[in-house]
């Protein structure tokens, strides 16, 4: 009997303990609001206290709520990402960069008056203003206000309209601030100048000129008093001439204490086609309709928590909520909520001060409900205790500052189906108007390069600038060598393309390329010097002396690995050049080397010189070939074939020995390998440190360049657009290291080396238009060394002087005859 009692008594206790567990789990549960102003802190506070003192009130739809104040609503979208909090209310502009960006979905919308969803953007003028504006084109140089940029009412859509409608310029295909401030003159637009809307750090400071914030970092931000709908009409009242609100602000701003007895028709609409209509005929006058605000949440919340979240919701509407609708559609999912029923189905009205009164079981009681709120400043508790009213769409008693947590137009809240719960599903159609003030008039660029491995790193770059929304759209174009892409954007079928020195040569006088943007190493200029390296433990091998040994380049007719060491040679009168035929030269000098491309027709079309690529290490058709598909291609594929393939001289760019010793790289070849175990042979016939290749070199040559279509395919709109793209990408992901979430332009994946970029590039840097030709970027010392190695060059350069001479003798000769 005693055991029995004891068991019963351990099972009562256990179950009790269960039973609080799960309270705890369900009944306790936190839900973080991010706000984001001390002035929406304070009414999350006052929620939570009301909250606290009508806990019953939600039976098992009760959470936790917590304030977590953030700086802005950025940092409140990433807290929330973060797991740092949990919802917040947003601008339907804010949806897209939430959902897009930081995966947060919708799971509840605001409704209005009436049960609709949608309000209207609108441009106000104060009335017998603007004489000289007929159509939204003539609103140049005017000043505006704009609540933040981002904002789909008062920034997408204008935009949007001005750019399709008003002659708003496409100044910058990534950056549609720039548009608007080519277009406006002084202005204010919150937020025009942080990072995400201004990237690369160039926007003017015109659309923040008339902000008037003080505190610091407080002016053209998010804690400027001109901030949001309620501080656009203030700078239109105060110093604007147009401002971009919803249809309802106007009135909003009228009703509210600051701007209490200004009269209503102090202001008008400005209509599209330039006509001027009253604040109420909105419906006839205005810009487009916007979705009203959403709730958002992560969306790694699961199904239940959402559901959590919105039956929550739907309860404090229900419970804190005075407004009554027009119209008499249902504002939840709950075809109740508005008729005020209770859990048990009995009919309850909390907001009407009568004795009778249903409690939260259902009977009626005389007596009062001490959680009761009144629609009053004070209510009674327990008929001696006042405490203040919560009204959850409603932010006057809060400060100047409205639409507090939510917006004060709204009427209720609508569940999103679990079926709808994305950024695109609620934004619908509206979502083309956020692309295309992002849009480019040059649709696409085609960049074209030369091996697999290249073109994986090509699709990874076109997947993260389309990310970021960076145009115009890139793609890529797979060629089968350099001079077979020259031959794509001569044509047409690609635009870009990234050369060596010694290519942007050939592109330009061949197939009329020219350079736009260089590559910038460490030197901080668009140069590198061509150094010859050996190692340390073979002290035989001197620059002056090559005769019978193994040499190692980067590749046929580049500049580090050909011209540069060809022309010190030939010109020192170390080699013979047989003529100007540098191939047959370096076959007769050199014993055995590893020259990519020495054998390949396009390159060599003379006698093929097979001990030119002896030391080379390609399989197969991989053999030999001037692109990442041969191992010994390029700077490190020339030190590689130092280090393992039995080379004496590697001719490399400066760097290379750097980037390539001392652990940075993985591979078993370069494991080992220290900067010590390697200097530099000097033109002198001695032998220096490799960090010493300022004094020690064969010559400073130009950068890698990007090149594009010249001569009759010059286009300069395509060539801006092309720079534009470059240099945000280069913002965005001009990266040195591995990034596993990421993409990185200036890293390549081991085993392979300078994919597109070469690794040792630190930046992008546009070239001046003055030098946009291939003679002009490369120099006379190049062109001079390039003379020396190859008859052709000088060919064309006697070719064309011979025909100017030519039209010469025949002009003196038409003169004299004549």
């Amino acid at each position: 009997m005693l055991r029995c009692f004891s068991l019963c008594l351990l099972l009562n206790v256990v179950g009790f303990v269960l039973a609080q567990h799960a309270f705890d789990e369900h009944g306790s549960k936190e839900l973080k609001w991010c706000t984001i102003s001390e002035e929406e802190q304070w009414k999350c506070l006052n929620f939570t206290n009301a909250l606290i003192r009508d806990r019953a009130l939600f039976d098992d739809n009760f959470l936790d709520l917590k304030c977590i104040k953030g700086y802005d609503t950025e940092q409140c979208i990433k807290m929330i990402d973060g797991d740092k909090a949990h919802i917040m209310s947003l601008d339907a502009g804010e949806v897209f960069i939430a959902g897009r960006y930081f995966s947060l979905i919708p799971i509840m919308q605001e409704t209005l008056d009436g049960g609709l969803s949608n309000y209207y953007a609108v441009a106000v003028i104060k009335t017998n203003t603007l004489p000289d504006v007929h159509h939204i084109r003539d609103l140049r140089n005017k000043k505006a206000c704009f609540p933040y940029v981002g904002s789909q009412a008062g920034w997408n859509i204008p935009i949007y309209t001005l750019m399709k409608e008003g002659n708003m310029p496409i100044v910058d295909c990534n950056n549609h601030v720039k548009n608007a401030i080519a277009f406006f003159g002084d202005s204010c637009a919150v937020n025009s100048l942080i990072n995400k809307y201004n990237p690369i750090g160039d926007n003017s400071d015109r659309l923040c000129r008339i902000c008037i914030g003080k505190v610091p970092g407080g002016w053209c931000t998010s804690t400027d008093p001109y901030v949001g709908f309620e501080g656009a009409f203030k700078c239109l009242k105060e110093a604007g001439e147009v401002a971009f609100l919803k249809h309802t602000t106007v009135k909003e701003m009228v009703d509210s204490k600051e701007f209490k007895g200004i009269p209503t028709d102090e202001f008008q609409l400005l209509c599209k086609n330039g006509q001027r209509m009253p604040i109420s005929e909105h419906l006839q006058c205005n810009w487009g309709m916007v979705p009203s605000n959403a709730i958002v949440t992560s969306s790694a919340r699961t199904i239940e928590e959402r559901k959590k979240y919105q039956k929550f919701l739907e309860a404090a509407m229900k419970f804190y909520s005075h407004k009554k609708s027009t119209n008499s559609t249902s504002f939840t999912n709950n075809d109740n909520a508005n008729n005020r029923f209770d859990r048990f189905g009995n009919p309850i009205d909390r907001f009407n001060n009568q004795n009778q009164q249903t409690d939260r079981f259902g009977n009626r009681n005389s007596n009062r409900n001490p959680f009761s709120v009144s629609t009053t400043t004070e209510a009674t508790f327990n008929d001696s205790q006042p405490f203040e009213s919560f009204e959850i769409f409603e932010s006057k008693r809060y400060g100047s500052r409205l639409n507090l947590l939510f917006q004060d137009s709204t009427y209720g809240l609508r569940a999103i189906e679990e079926s709808e719960q994305t950024f695109k599903s609620f934004l619908g159609e509206h979502e083309k108007i956020i692309y295309d003030i992002r849009q480019c008039p040059v649709n696409r660029m085609t960049l074209c390069i030369t091996s697999d491995a290249e073109y994986e790193k090509c699709v990874k770059m076109r997947t993260a600038l389309k990310a970021q929304l960076v145009k115009p759209e890139m793609l890529c174009h797979k060629a089968h060598s350099h001079i077979n892409c020259m031959q794509a954007i001569q044509n047409g079928i690609a635009d870009v393309t990234v050369l060596d020195a010694a290519d942007v040569y050939t592109a330009g006088l061949k197939y009329d390329l020219i350079p736009f943007i260089s590559e910038v190493y460490n030197l901080g200029e668009p140069e590198y010097y061509v150094v010859a390296v050996a190692k340390v433990e073979d002290p035989s091998t001197e620059l002056t002396y090559l005769k019978n040994k193994y040499t190692c380049h980067s590749g046929i007719n580049t500049a580090a690995g050909w011209i540069y060491p060809m022309a010190y040679l030939i010109s020192n009168g170390w080699i013979r050049p047989y003529g100007c035929d540098s191939m047959r030269a370096a076959s007769e000098y050199f014993t055995k080397s590893c020259i990519p491309g020495a054998i390949s027709n396009e390159y060599n079309i003379g006698v093929p010189y097979d001990n030119l690529c002896d030391l080379c290490h390609g399989a197969s058709y991989r053999y030999c070939r001037r692109d990442a598909s041969e191992d010994y291609y390029g700077h490190t594929g020339a030190f590689r074939c130092l280090i393992e393939g039995g080379g004496h001289v590697a001719f490399v760019k400066h760097t290379t020995v750097y980037e390539n010793t001392g652990g940075k790289r993985k591979e078993w070849w370069a494991r080992d390998a220290l900067d010590d175990d390697f200097e530099l042979l000097c033109a002198d016939g001695t032998r220096a440190k490799t960090k010493d290749y300022a004094h020690c070199n064969l010559g400073r040559v130009k950068s890698n360049a990007i090149v594009t279509r010249g001569g009759d395919g010059y286009n300069q709109q395509q060539i801006d657009a092309f720079i534009n793209l470059f240099i945000y990408a280069q913002q965005y992901y001009g990266r040195k290291t591995k990034d596993d979430f990421s993409f990185s332009m200036f890293y390549s994946p081991q085993p392979y080396h300078d994919l597109i970029f070469q690794d040792s590039t630190r930046q992008l840097q546009v070239i001046p238009t003055n030098k946009r030709r291939w003679d002009l970027y490369l120099g006379t010392d190049f062109l001079r060394a390039r003379r020396i190695t190859d008859c052709d060059s000088s060919a064309a350069t006697m070719n064309l002087n011979s025909i100017l001479i030519g039209s010469l003798i025949f002009t003196l000769y038409f003169i004299y005859r004549f």
